[in-house]
């Protein structure tokens, strides 16, 4: 079975457009977002931009085999993808820390995929 995580960031005020210019980099670069994908064991990662009357999060959604192993590979991964992208949250993210509590209640995947 694999873990699926939600996380939910407040992003900064004004800091919007060099998020989305950011994400818009890492899809040009998804040969090497997805090397990192590989090397962290991460079956699925997805990136969206909620809007809220608090503000503007950043909200993630991964499934992996492990994420905890995923934490610890992107913490030590010397991809130059990855170091730019922690160099952006720092950036543009409020102060980092996680601002939802999502629950997962199922999770199905076509086994066709």
């Amino acid at each position: 079975m694999t873990d699926v995580v939600m996380v939910k960031q407040r992003i900064e005020e004004g800091k919007v457009d060099r998020l989305t210019e950011w994400m818009a980099e890492v899809r040009d670069r998804s040969d090497e977002a997805e090397a990192t994908l590989r090397d962290e064991g991460m079956l699925t990662e997805s990136a969206f931009l909620e809007h809220t009357d608090d503000g503007p999060h950043l909200v993630y959604y991964m499934e992996a085999e492990d994420i905890g192993r995923v934490w610890e590979q992107y913490e030590d991964s010397d991809h130059d993808i990855d170091r730019e992208h922690k160099q952006v949250m720092r950036e543009v993210l409020e102060d980092g820390r996680d601002v939802g509590e999502f629950e997962p209640l199922y999770h199905l995947t076509n086994p066709d995929r």
